[in-house]
């Protein structure tokens, strides 16, 4: 069964696009570089428009624009001038999740946890930054309790936490309510949504009017993607 589903899943990307815009006036979702955007937030929420405009490749002035759009429409939160999407996240770990998006902060924190007890020294080399970088990146990500500081003799080193999937999996049952709050909101907005597959960290919805209909395919899974490379 579930082979037939991964192709019946395969048949409907093949038939039906995500990149293409709906002609559903005053939907904000229709939009497709707007379900761009939104998707990268899902991805990396309290992303900087540079950043998403860099992997979308879109300008920050068009980036910027979506953004505001979902912002106004509530399906995007802000505190300050972190944007992250409504209700997927604890609004207090907006600050965790906006300094995890600044340079080199993931990448650090993802050596951590490849190499529990890495050296400074080590950890310098591995991610491609200076020592002096690493020690200011380490005394960040110890604010928030995501990683300890250790002294070895002469060598500083840095462990991981639980804090990360203590945090992952208390945000299942939010992740899950953000979800079907989605699917409501594309029906309440006459776009007719059918939800195709939803587990633990995805979820993959089609909707449209008529016989115009795309895909939207959306990670739930916001503390575990938060370190992982994207291409």
């Amino acid at each position: 069964m579930a082979r037939g589903i991964g192709r019946a899943l395969q048949r409907a990307v093949s038939l039906e696009g995500f990149d293409i815009d709906l002609a559903a006036e005053g939907r904000t979702l229709a939009n497709a570089r707007r379900r761009q955007v939104f998707r990268y937030l899902c991805l990396r929420p309290c992303a900087r428009i540079g950043d998403i405009g860099r992997q979308l490749r879109m300008s920050q002035a068009t980036v910027r624009w979506h953004v505001w759009n979902l912002l106004e429409h509530r399906y995007v939160d802000a505190d300050r001038t972190r944007m992250f999407p409504a209700g997927l996240i604890d609004p207090e770990d907006a600050a965790l999740f906006a300094t995890l998006a600044a340079p080199g902060r993931a990448a650090v924190l993802a050596a951590t946890f490849e190499t529990p007890g890495i050296s400074f020294q080590d950890l310098a080399a591995r991610v491609g930054l200076t020592r002096q970088s690493i020690s200011k990146i380490a005394s960040e990500l110890t604010e928030f309790g995501l990683v300890k500081l250790l002294e070895d003799g002469r060598h500083r080193r840095v462990r991981p936490t639980d804090v990360l999937a203590r945090k992952r999996e208390a945000n299942r049952v939010r992740a899950d309510a953000f979800g079907e709050a989605l699917v409501r909101r594309l029906a309440s907005e006459g776009l007719s949504p059918e939800l195709l597959r939803r587990d633990e960290t995805t979820l993959l919805v089609r909707f449209g009017m008529g016989t115009q209909r795309v895909l939207l395919d959306l990670s739930l899974d916001p503390y575990g993607t938060v370190l992982q490379r994207l291409e």
